[in-house]
């Protein structure tokens, strides 16, 4: 398992959930990111735009599968949304 966040909400990493706030941040980090773009690209570029290396969402975007992604809803489809946070 994974780490909890200061929330005590666990971050993704293979079948474990990202918070809504901690999926905020990847989007906001990958705002100006060119797809298609692969795992490693995407961690790279949240990387430079000044994203901690511990940080919730470095730690989702390493735990995503290894893929070519096309696009933030693929980015976000890979990984599970905190069952308390999903929409009814």
């Amino acid at each position: 398992m994974g780490d909890a966040d200061r929330y005590g909400t666990f971050v993704c990493g293979y079948g474990e959930t990202m918070s809504t706030d901690t999926f905020a941040e990847v989007q906001a980090l990958l705002e100006d990111l060119d797809f298609p773009a692969d795992k490693d690209a995407i961690v790279r570029h949240a990387a430079g735009r000044g994203a901690q290396e511990n940080s919730a969402a470095v730690r989702a975007l390493r735990g995503m599968p290894l893929a070519t992604y096309r696009n933030i809803s693929e980015i976000r489809s890979s990984v599970d949304l905190d069952p308390s946070e999903t929409p009814d």
